[in-house]
């Protein structure tokens, strides 16, 4: 006998408030009431070389229960906890936690320093690669100490340690003194044996009154040459953070860079002039000569002079050329610096010569990549600056004895 759609369709309709009120947590399919959730906002994983364990720090936010409601300090939750691995970690964040943790909207993903220099990455990213609830968009940190101590520090100036964490990081957008990349770059990043990558590192003080103080500043530097070894760990300083934002751009958007250099001849004045820098335009190019990789980059920048009390007048060509040059000689001494650095001490390829060569010289790559820790080290860079503008920052200068 046939059996028309239209009642099995209001079977269904009757049975379904049943259906969901049979939820529980042993099976079946559980419902909970946004009451019953732990929003997990800052993940901290650190190891414990001693006794071979990870630990898992989390924080978390209970939802707001009306649209548009702040979050409250009574709504934020801290814990930890401990495991062989971690996924057995994060199962013993649950069974001490009475909320259900939900990771979806997480921001933050802190990594100890400790964990970092041992040889436990790989199963870290592992865990984090796999798991669906994690959001690849989540940003990665590098704890100066310990991920813990970050996690349960009182925030600056927000309710919970997560948004004060995402908004440092969006500040770094304008003023490029670190790089923080997210999961999907961690991922792709140490997946690929021939370069390294760096992104900040967060650091707590004692501010004012004995307060925490979150700081993320330095870029911390990891050599993924060979992910099976114990990671190779150095950090750069603001300056080299800097210069590797003029090598390569790191972020969707490109920060404005301070220069500083003195135009002067007064030679108790090192600085007076302060040019804000930002890249327009780089070409890189490589050659293969005598069996050798060689690399040419070629700059196009904009300035603008932020604030200067030279006497030279900055409306004049000359004077102009004189700070262009000036700001050029500081920004390749820079790169270069850098470069020596990730070269011969690091032996860290974050500037993308790998991917430079593997894209221009296809042959040479596939014949030469299993030298290429000794070739990277050798690679001779020529870096050249071409000025597109230099805005002085003023309509003209008042001389000393003129009437404004």
């Amino acid at each position: 006998m046939k059996v028309g759609w239209k009642p099995l369709l209001l079977l269904v309709l009757i049975m379904l408030p049943l259906i969901q009120g049979c939820g529980t947590a042993e099976g079946g399919i559980a419902v909970r009431e946004l009451n019953q959730l732990n929003v997990v906002m800052v993940t901290g994983v650190d190891y414990d070389p001693k006794h071979k364990k990870f630990i898992l720090s989390i924080q978390t936010v209970k939802p707001a229960l009306e649209k548009g409601t702040a979050v409250s300090p009574e709504t934020v939750y801290t814990t930890r906890a401990t495991g062989d691995t971690i996924m057995e970690a994060s199962k013993n964040l649950r069974a001490q936690t009475s909320g259900k943790l939900i990771w979806f909207h997480g921001k933050v993903i802190i990594l100890g320093h400790t964990l970092v220099r041992e040889n436990v990455m790989k199963e870290v990213i592992d865990f984090f690669a796999r798991n669906r609830e994690i959001r690849y968009s989540s940003w990665i940190l590098i704890a100066k100490k310990t991920a813990e101590e970050i996690v349960t520090a009182e925030p600056n100036s927000e309710v919970m340690m997560g948004y004060e964490l995402n908004g440092i990081i969006n500040n770094q957008s304008e003023w490029g003194r670190t790089v923080v990349v997210t999961l999907k770059d961690l991922i792709n990043h140490y997946s690929d044996s021939y370069v390294g990558f760096v992104t900040g590192q967060v650091n707590k003080s004692k501010g004012k009154g004995g307060k925490d103080q979150i700081i993320i500043a330095d870029g911390v530097v990891i050599n993924a040459f060979n992910p099976k070894q114990a990671s190779r760990v150095s950090v750069l300083s603001k300056k080299e953070m800097q210069a590797l934002r003029i090598f390569r751009k790191v972020a969707q958007q490109e920060p404005e860079l301070i220069y500083s250099v003195s135009l002067g001849a007064d030679a108790d004045t090192k600085y007076n002039t302060a040019v804000q820098v930002k890249v327009r335009n780089r070409k890189a190019t490589s050659t293969i000569e005598n069996g050798r990789p060689k690399i040419k980059m070629e700059l196009t920048l904009d300035g603008t002079v932020l604030e200067s009390g030279t006497q030279l007048d900055l409306s004049k060509k000359e004077t102009v050329a004189r700070l262009e040059g000036d700001v050029e000689k500081k920004i390749i001494a820079d790169m270069r610096l850098l470069l020596t650095r990730l070269q011969k001490k690091d032996n860290a390829d974050i500037v993308g010569f790998a991917s430079l060569i593997h894209r221009q010289h296809k042959d040479y790559w596939h014949q030469h990549k299993g030298q290429w820790r000794e070739i990277y080290p050798n690679i001779p860079a020529d870096i050249s600056i071409k000025w597109n503008s230099m805005r002085n920052g003023i309509i003209r200068q008042v001389k000393a004895g003129e009437k404004e």
